[in-house]
């Protein structure tokens, strides 16, 4: 299976590029798109940002997000937050593109096979975009050995994912300040829900998982986010700072 891969010169231009194909979408009237929280998807907000256009079909699709447990049930992470992800969405996405709170969809990590009902019953995402852990590989909160059939569900974050996500919030100083548990879409989901997808790799940091993403050619446990090979109509947007490792070792 070979998945395409566009290289951009820089973030800037990715984040246009991905743009317009959310802005192509809504000409048939509406989009469901799924985003990632964090510095992924952020050059593709502030594009959305930047064009003026009305977006007013535009659904968003959040793939995760922390929770706590209160008793016998979870509670969402406050969206006030700094690393909340729902905080994320309404800060880059609901208020600068003038969307409202019924816009977006969350997994609930009290009933989370709702949220694969509901996804079908708006039709499916038209486009997910989705991001890889640079040290761990993985996608939403699905850690390394989660298995292809994941449903969407509430997890225990790993110590390799929690040190990623250091850096995707900088108000968090080391893995002790992530929050333990997540609810997260399941890779089935992903890869069964989503009519497009789109992998964002971008800046030297993500050079490894570039590499690791591109060498492969079907879902590897080891390294979740590269289920983007088993996602329909998928496509690898990186920049040259992400690819260019790749270039020089001849992968």
């Amino acid at each position: 299976m070979t998945t395409p891969i566009t290289v951009m010169p820089d973030a800037s231009r990715l984040g246009e590029a991905v743009a317009q194909r959310i802005l192509d979408q809504l000409t048939t009237g509406s989009a469901i798109i799924g985003f990632p929280a964090g510095r992924s998807a952020t050059p593709v907000a502030a594009a959305l940002s930047k064009s003026g256009a009305r977006l007013d079909g535009l659904q968003i699709v959040m793939m995760d997000e922390y929770v706590t447990r209160q008793g016998s049930r979870w509670d969402l992470l406050d969206p006030h937050t700094p690393h909340s992800c729902i905080g994320w969405a309404e800060r880059n996405l609901l208020r600068p593109l003038d969307l409202g709170q019924t816009s977006l969809l969350t997994p609930d990590p009290n009933e989370p096979a709702a949220f694969k009902q509901e996804i079908r019953d708006r039709g499916g995402i038209d486009l997910f975009l989705l991001a890889s852990g640079q040290g761990d590989g993985h996608v939403a909160l699905n850690g390394p050995g989660t298995p292809r059939d994941a449903p969407t569900r509430v997890v225990e974050l790993p110590e390799s994912t929690r040190q990623d996500n250091v850096s995707t919030f900088p108000n968090l100083r080391s893995p002790a300040d992530v929050p333990a548990y997540g609810v997260t879409i399941g890779t089935a989901e992903l890869a069964e829900l989503s009519h497009s997808a789109v992998m964002l790799l971008w800046g030297a940091n993500k050079a490894n998982a570039f590499d690791r993403i591109t060498q492969a050619d079907r879902y590897d446990p080891l390294w979740p986010a590269t289920i983007v090979h088993e996602c329909r109509n998928a496509g690898i947007y990186a920049d040259e700072a992400a690819a260019q490792k790749s270039e020089r070792e001849g992968v």
